[in-house]
């Protein structure tokens, strides 16, 4: 009866593996911020804030596993930038902005149709779906919710129910159509 050699050692696998932790925490920190942030009309500013420095992190940190000797020739260590292409991709084409709209249209009408018809302008935080609805301002059936946190400092984003064919009238700088009579517009002071 022979007893197997072979033996674990226990630094062997944490050795191998913390440098997946100090790449992968950053990364997945970005990543979510990232797509937060673009979740709302015009992005969402604390958090793009927050995402530039956890970037910023996640490429320092792969600077220095490919400078390492025994890391710098693992082909995982290319998956931070196909991550970070991948996750700027899907928040340029606007799906974290329509994914989380989808989620709160029906409590976005809902909140739009229980405004008062005769106040033309309310600045009261108010929870809707996934955004926080700061202002809302009606005029002639357009109904424009404007979302907490969202665009730059000379710019306001938010959502805009408007009836058919009045797009027009809302004289916005950007405007992407959401689905039937909701638009998302951002306008910009500067």
């Amino acid at each position: 009866m022979a007893a197997s050699l072979v033996v674990d050692s226990p630094r062997t696998s944490p050795r191998r593996s913390w440098w997946r932790l100090v790449l992968i925490g950053p990364v997945l920190a970005a990543s979510v911020l990232t797509v937060l942030a673009a979740a709302t009309p015009g992005g969402n500013t604390p958090l793009i804030i927050a995402a530039v420095p956890a970037w910023l992190l996640s490429f320092c940190a792969w600077v220095a596993l490919l400078a390492v000797r025994p890391h710098g020739r693992d082909r995982r260590l290319c998956l931070l930038p196909l991550a970070g292409g991948l996750v700027f991709a899907i928040a340029g084409s606007g799906i974290p902005l329509h994914v989380a709209f989808a989620m709160s249209e029906p409590a976005l009408t809902r909140y739009a149709a229980s405004l008062p018809e005769r106040q033309r302008w309310i600045f009261h935080e108010e929870q809707a779906g996934a955004f926080t609805i700061d202002q809302v301002r009606r005029w002639n059936g357009v109904t424009e919710l404007g979302t907490a946190g969202s665009g730059g400092m000379l710019e306001q984003c938010g959502f805009v129910h408007v009836p058919a064919g009045r797009v027009q009238e809302l004289g916005a700088s950007q405007i992407t159509h959401l689905t039937g009579d909701w638009y998302a517009r951002c306008v910009d002071f500067d």
